[in-house]
């Protein structure tokens, strides 16, 4: 029996394009932020997310989970995401979960007609002071047509070792 009023695919989740660059040092002129805690939620694709100005002022939180885009499951580009925001309390339930924990700074710059987020990773210690861009765009081609920033180091969209969850686990101590 087939149940088409429940499918596995809804149309809520969207396709994320995004490109990430290692960075050296912020960009002349980049100054302003907000701060994000992330909970990486174990044994799931979770993560839950706090955004506080630099002031500790809360902003927005919400448990969101990324996985391999259908469009094309093997290009690190391409994810599947899907976001349900958060009332603060609502998230504090979530807050006492097992997982791993980062902390960062992010930073906007527009640049190439797109905005440019630059994190800096506070936590874990593992990874502090660790410098990753972000970038999204609404098409593929968009995407593809971007070029590496002059402030960025390299890009690194396809090594994983740069990705958010993989800094965050580099933070817990091996066996």
């Amino acid at each position: 029996m087939a149940f088409e009023d429940r499918p596995t695919h809804r149309a809520y989740a969207r396709t994320e394009r995004e490109r990430r660059f290692l960075v050296a040092e912020l960009p002349i002129g980049v100054s302003d932020y907000e701060r994000l805690h992330d909970l990486y939620l174990t044994g799931t694709h979770l993560r839950l997310r706090e955004v506080r100005t630099a002031d500790g002022t809360w902003v927005t939180s919400k448990l969101g989970q990324k996985v391999p885009s259908p469009e094309d499951p093997t290009d690190p580009r391409l994810r599947q995401m899907t976001t349900i925001y958060l009332p603060e309390e609502e998230a504090a339930v979530f807050a006492g979960l097992h997982g791993l924990s980062t902390v960062k700074r992010r930073y906007k710059l527009p640049e190439q007609g797109l905005t440019f987020c630059i994190d800096v990773h506070e936590k874990p210690l593992a990874v502090a002071g660790t410098m990753v861009a972000e970038v999204e765009a609404d098409t593929t081609e968009k995407l593809a047509s971007l070029t590496c920033p002059a402030w960025a180091v390299r890009e690194v969209t396809s090594d994983g070792a740069w990705s958010a969850v993989a800094l965050a686990r580099r933070g817990v101590a091996g066996p």
